[in-house]
């Protein structure tokens, strides 16, 4: 049955990709399950950090499925690429854990995600020039900026797939692994990540998209004034306290 299932371990929330007789594509009800998902996982204050990745080592995800594209049924949901543009949107870190074919939609959603792990025999692709459609989602915004233009416009302009070394290599990829054990190395990331000041992560993000979007003036602007603010909060009292006493900091959820 295709399905986005969810598991929760402490305070991170991995989504896998459930379809795998089709190479885990998004088909009936899967990309609204995914938004409906992330929405919740935004708004939960005990969720500090989402993995998503694909049921299986063959596939992340294909992307949409092709039939309901060319029959207008997906078309009809009104969604348009929302589900797979919303890590982007949220304060919350995403992480895609890429453990074979990732493409079309499923690209633009690893794409969105703020970090991308990656199994050796993970592949890149955007087939949209093959398939007459344009790459959307931002692809042709955000993939420049994520790995060098040239390699981005050929990635798009080819419609060849790029193995997971070359991703890496671009630094499209932060880590590369084994096959089989890209979900495993992007929950320890999560870990990691979601032991720190749950504040303090969600700035670094926006100002890190902020200064993607509209430059290095305003990701100053955007530092110095939010820092000014971190610094006399909660977290950082706790973080230097910790500090001092030689233990690990503990951080409460955010209100």
């Amino acid at each position: 049955m295709p399905e986005i299932i969810t598991h929760r371990d402490h305070a991170v929330l991995t989504l896998s990709i459930c379809n795998e007789r089709k190479r885990n594509a998004f088909e009936g009800s899967m990309a609204a399950d995914l938004l409906r998902n992330l929405n919740d996982a935004e708004t939960d204050r005990t969720i500090r950090a989402v993995v998503i990745t694909g049921v299986g080592d063959i596939a992340f995800s294909s992307g949409h499925d092709l039939k309901e594209i060319a029959t207008g049924a997906y078309a009809a949901t009104n969604l348009g690429e929302a589900p797979f543009l919303r890590p982007l949107e949220m304060t919350k870190p995403v992480i895609a854990a890429v453990n074979g074919h990732c493409y079309a939609a499923a690209l633009i959603l690893a794409m969105s995600c703020d970090l991308r792990v990656a199994s050796t025999n993970a592949t890149f692709g955007s087939p949209g020039a093959r398939l007459g459609m344009l790459p959307e989602g931002g692809q042709m915004g955000r993939l420049p900026r994520l790995m060098s233009a040239s390699r981005a416009l050929e990635l798009m302009l080819t419609a060849e797939p790029m193995p997971a070394a070359e991703a890496y290599r671009t630094g499209f990829v932060s880590r590369l692994v084994d096959p089989g054990m890209a979900l495993k190395e992007a929950l320890v990331l999560a870990r990691a990540i979601a032991e720190n000041a749950p504040s303090v992560v969600a700035a670094i993000k926006t100002g890190v998209l902020l200064g993607e979007s509209q430059g290095l003036e305003a990701c100053n602007a955007y530092e110095t004034r939010v820092a000014r603010h971190l610094e006399t909060a909660v977290e950082a009292r706790e973080g230097i306290e910790a500090f001092f006493q030689k233990r690990p900091p503990v951080f409460a959820e955010r209100g």
